[in-house]
């Protein structure tokens, strides 16, 4: 980056960094940072925020609470007569793997969207998790 410096030549416009002693006011370290530091520190910045945002777009994929309670709750209690108290933990565990393997296969938004292909997903889930 070149400006007009105050005495009419052309400049080169950095930054410098100091690090000063709080009791004497010495310099302990001094360094410049030039333009292509400048450009690879906003780039990795950039980069790094880019990919945070990403990764909270793609892999945040909770449904809201109650979606996910009501679907592990008709899961669970799908059967018509009552359930042993061991039967109903792995059938609750199972639920679960079904589901959780689901909401990272199909977004919340194409589950409103498309709610047949959640229940297929579903299913396929839960015979896999067995």
């Amino acid at each position: 980056m070149t400006e007009s410096c105050s005495c009419g030549d052309k400049a080169e416009v950095g930054a410098t960094v100091e690090f000063q002693c709080k009791t004497c006011e010495s310099v302990i370290e001094k360094f410049s940072i030039k333009k292509p530091l400048k450009a690879a520190g906003i780039a990795a910045i950039l980069a790094y925020g880019g990919s945070q945002f990403i990764d909270y777009a793609i892999t945040d994929n909770r449904y809201p609470l109650d979606v996910e309670y009501s679907v592990l709750e008709a899961c669970s209690s799908s059967y018509k007569e009552p359930l042993s108290y061991s039967s109903y933990g792995s059938k609750k565990k199972l639920c679960l793997c079904a589901l959780e393997d689901t909401m990272n296969e199909i977004s919340y938004i194409r589950y409103k969207i498309d709610e047949k292909g959640f229940l297929k997903a579903f299913e396929e889930n839960a015979k896999s998790c067995k």
